[in-house]
Formats: structure tokens, sequence, C-alpha cells
């Protein structure tokens, strides 16, 4: 039977049309759209949706853009177009926009095939005003307005040796130092800009350049977390370090791996309260770091709010057999491992990892490729007690490296759910239906709901949406059929 244009099945009790909450991105502008993506509060809720077309090549070094920036409810609350320089034979792409309060932060990466040259532009774009700012850059502890002289760059990047990238946090931004190749020392100082570019402090992690670094790890609410790597009489040490973000200051460090410990770690933070949690997997220890082939198991740690160690528990995969089988270094049936995509640190203690069975396959044609399989949830308590596992069935993907989309949290994060993507075979047929996924985690039960999606000519794409719903993409080959919809997700 001929497919319709657009056949979406959608289960009444888990999805319904808000015919209100709808979008045509094809008509907000003329130009080629290089951005559709979802904009986040600085608590990562879901404020709206960022879009960017580029309109014209106004000639060698200047293109013009619009953009668009719609709320979460899909309402448009600002639009406008702004001139951007283009370089001969450097190529460029804007990151996500991060929002800052009122304000988007919005760079732009610049680089050629070799990477030699590369570095960043940015823009502030104010929301309630709809006004975006000139764009400015970074020398040493300048910021500068405008852009870098057409004549001179190539020259000037060449000798550059560190990439100056801008990333939000507390209402202002962190200015992070990204090496490149001829980089002989390792930067290992932090500095902090208001909206206003005014540095407002820096922090110096101090140590030798040579073979100390640090690595950001997450900026949550006025605490920003780093990883901070260095020797001491000759031995690799790694330290958490918590920074208050807005006065610099250090508020604790605490000593998560050094020569006389018995793993390295992998992991998350997530600030509970005053508390910070710690949570990942673990490896035999190594100065190098974590080992996922060598994986031994999962953790939780609890810091107090002066970095004093209040719990700490490993979890080792035999552990887990009463629920599924899992060797002590991790491996289940055929030689499938967990990749894990998720870990849910939920406001009452507990726990939910989110792993997907993979394998690194061989093809005589082929050669190695990546096979997964279903999603399994390896739910802990409050003292890090393993309470169940829970298999999320789905058929096998093969070439790609996982079929997860996002995750979210929900009900003042007491509860999650995450979503998926998957292509069911048709019985008595080798053809394949879209599949979409739904994964709830609410009052301690697990709801699985498979939405199938088909198309003969439209492409259809999930994004997050703000809390109890998804956002549907459905677009031709054409773009000239771009159409963007808010359904409600029935989560109870």
């Amino acid at each position: 039977m001929m497919k319709k244009k657009l056949v979406v099945i959608l289960c009444i009790l888990v999805l319904s049309k808000l015919e209100a909450q709808i979008s045509n991105l094809a008509n907000l502008a003329n130009g080629e759209m290089q951005m559709f993506t979802p904009i986040y509060e600085e608590n990562e809720d879901v404020y709206g949706y960022f879009t960017l077309f580029k309109l014209d090549k106004l000639n060698e070094n200047e293109e013009k853009y619009e953009y668009t920036i719609l709320d979460k409810n899909l309402n448009k609350v600002a639009n406008g177009e702004f001139v951007d320089v283009a370089y001969k034979k450097i190529y460029s792409r804007y990151y996500t926009p991060e929002k800052l309060n009122n304000t988007l932060l919005l760079t732009k990466r610049y680089s050629n095939t070799t990477g030699r040259i590369a570095f960043t532009s940015s823009r502030l774009l104010h929301l309630e005003k709809n006004e975006i700012s000139a764009p400015f850059y970074f020398e040493n502890d300048a910021v500068l307005e405008g852009n870098r002289d057409i004549n001179t760059i190539k020259k000037v990047q060449r000798e550059r040796a560190y990439i100056n990238v801008p990333v939000a946090a507390n209402n202002g931004y962190l200015l992070l130092q990204l090496r490149k190749k001829i980089a002989r020392v390792n930067p290992l100082v932090l500095k902090f800009y208001n909206l206003e570019n005014e540095k407002v402090w820096e922090y110096d992690f101090g140590g030798d350049s040579n073979s100390s670094f640090y690595r950001g790890v997450s900026f949550q609410e006025d605490a920003l977390y780093f990883t901070y790597s260095s020797k001491d009489d000759g031995k690799r040490k790694k330290e958490l370090l918590q920074i208050d973000a807005n006065t610099g200051t250090l508020n604790f460090r605490y000593a998560l791996e050094h020569s006389n410990s018995k793993y390295s770690y992998s992991y998350i933070t997530k600030k509970v309260g005053e508390n910070t949690v710690l949570t990942g997997k673990m490896s035999p220890y190594s100065s190098i770091g974590y080992n996922r082939n060598k994986s031994l198991g999962l953790f939780k740690i609890v810091l107090d709010k002066d970095g004093n160690e209040v719990f700490k528990k490993h979890f080792l995969w035999e552990e887990a057999g009463e629920f599924i089988e899992l060797s002590e270094k991790g491996k289940m049936d055929a030689g499938y491992k967990l990749f894990t995509h998720s870990y849910f640190v939920f406001k009452d203690g507990r726990i939910v990892v989110l792993s997907e069975k993979y394998k690194i396959a061989n093809n005589i044609l082929l050669g190695p490729h990546v096979k997964t399989e279903n999603f399994i949830l390896l739910e802990f308590d409050n003292d890090f007690n393993i309470k169940n596992a829970k298999t999320i069935e789905k058929d096998m993907s093969k070439f790609s490296s996982s079929d997860y989309l996002f995750g979210q949290y929900l009900n003042n994060e007491e509860d999650a759910v995450f979503f998926y993507q998957d292509y069911q075979k048709e019985e008595g047929t080798k053809d394949k239906n879209w599949i979409l996924g739904i994964v709830s985690l609410v009052d301690g039960e697990v709801n699985h709901e498979k939405i199938p999606m088909s198309s003969d000519d439209y492409f259809i794409s999930p994004y997050i949406a703000k809390e109890g719903y998804i956002l549907l993409r459905e677009f031709n080959k054409n773009s000239d059929f771009d159409e963007i919809r808010l359904e409600r997700l029935n989560l109870n």
C-alpha cells in the first residue's frame, strides 16, 4: 500500500496534538538554514529555540544572516539581521548559543583544514531589546570590538598557540584557552567576564605548566567544577575543584586519584542542595586515568559544602548478578558491554544509570563496526544499593554508535524521561519503520512507549522540549516544507 504524504501514528494516551503550538520554519526567513537548536536556561530547562539563516554573500568578505528566537511555546520573541565577516579559505561554524539571564552568547569558530589557523569571534544578543552587539574577540587580557584584520589574519593566527573560547556561566562567561598543536605548555589561568565584557576575576590553578592541566566538568548555579591534574614528586594526582563563580575563590579541592589509589574514575557531578554528588564508572588505577576497556563497575561519592567526603561506595559489575548477568569486567551475553549515556541523580539520593548494550563486531567486507541492542536501567537507592535492573527492548542497530537521543528531569528533579530512535523490521518484509521510543521514570515506575512514525516524502526529527512535551520537526528534501510542533506526553 502506498503511504500517504505523512503517516505519524501517535497513541492518543501518549501524545495529544496542540494545534496552537505549531510554527513553520520555512516561513521564518528566505535564506539557507544554518542552525536550528534548543536554547537552555542555566539550570538546563528549555527556554526556546534558535534558528539562523544565511541570507546573502554581500561581497568576498561579508555575509548576511538572519536569526529568529522562539520561546518554549513556539512564540516568536526576537528576530533580526546582522553582517558577519568571511575570510578566504577559512571555514566557520557557530556554536550552540548559550543563555545568560536575558542575553544569548553567540560564538563563531573559524579554522582552516590544518588546524594551524583557529580562532573565535562572539556576539551578545539582548533578548528584551532584540539587539545584537558588534562582534568581539580576545587578545591577552583585552576584549577587542570588531573584526580581525583581513589582510593579516592568517599570519597572526598561525603564530597563536591557543584558541580563546567563551563559555556561559553565572550571568557572565568564562574564557577558556584550548591548545593548538604548536602550544608548548598548558594554560593554567581561568578568567571570568561579565556581560559588559569586563574581567571580574581570574583564578590561577598553579603548578608546572608542562605537566599540569585542568578540565571543565560542570557549571551549576554559582559553583564551577574542574578536574585538576598535576605531578607531586613525579607522581600524578587528580583533584576535583569547586570554584565560586561570583568571586573566583576556591571553595574546596578533593583528592580523586593519586599513586596509591585503587581506581581511576570517569564521572559527572551534580549539586544537590549544599552537597556535591559524583557518580560514574571506575577502572583499575592508572596514571593516565580511566580506561573504559577495563571498567570494573560504578561508584558514588558525596561531598559536603566544604569538600569533606560524607559518603563513598563502589559497585562492582558482578554484584548485579541478582538482576542481570554481568562478568567482573562488565561483559554480557554475546560479548556486549554497557555504554552509559546518562546518570540521573535525583533529589532524594537515588541514582538511575542509563546504558546501552554495544560491541565492536567484525565484517569481512566492512571491517570493524558498532552493534547496539537494548537499553539497561540500573536503579540504586540513596545508599547506592542496587534495587533493580530493567531492560528496555529495541531492535539491534548496526553501523550506528547509539540510538539514544536525549533525556531530561521531570517534576522538580524527582523523576526523569529519555527518548531514543529505533528502526523496527516489518513482519514478512525487509522494510524498517522509524520508531520513537519514550521511557519515563516517574514515582519509581518505568513506563515504555513506542510511537511508530513513517514518511516517504518527509524527514521527522525529534527535539527536546519543555517539561512534559516533545518537539517534532517535519521537513522535506527541498526545505519548502519545514514545520515544528509541540506534542504533549502522558508521563503518568
